[in-house]
């Protein structure tokens, strides 16, 4: 049996990506990424056991370093694509209330939300950052006035 050799989190980020940057509708842009990971169909692919480590999920805060590692990378990816989308008024400002770390660290996940899969853990930062980079513009703008 295949097994995705990327985690289905990055798959579904590409997927967006490709369609974005095509034009085309996400469920082309996703069969074209099931087509290179060497599955049939999207759904083939993401019904698929992955080669995750028996542990996927968080179950306590603060969460491991390679999972914050991966996080942080998350956040920044995400928030450059955000900035980009928005484009704030005062990007300078609005780069200078950034702090990837402290969003990983403080406001991503709380106990509250707990176990939680790991994989959809991640997501949640694609999810969710659009508003706090919002956030960060409008404080900016504020700051500025």
């Amino acid at each position: 049996m295949n097994r995705p050799t990327t985690p289905i989190y990055v798959l579904k980020r590409r997927a967006k990506e490709l369609s974005r940057e095509r034009g085309i509708p996400l469920h082309e842009a996703q069969k074209q990424i099931a087509k290179q990971e060497g599955f049939a169909s999207w759904s083939l692919l993401v019904s698929c056991p992955t080669a995750a480590p028996v542990d996927t999920k968080i179950t306590s805060l603060p969460v491991s370093p390679a999972d914050r590692a991966k996080a942080i990378e998350i956040a920044n990816f995400t928030f450059e694509k955000v900035f980009d989308r928005i484009e704030p008024d005062n990007p300078t400002a609005t780069r200078a209330f950034w702090d990837a770390e402290d969003y990983v660290d403080n406001r991503w996940l709380d106990e509250g939300m707990l176990p939680i899969d790991r994989d959809y853990a991640l997501s949640l930062i694609e999810a969710f950052l659009v508003h706090h980079v919002i956030d960060l513009a409008v404080q900016a703008d504020k700051k500025s006035a």
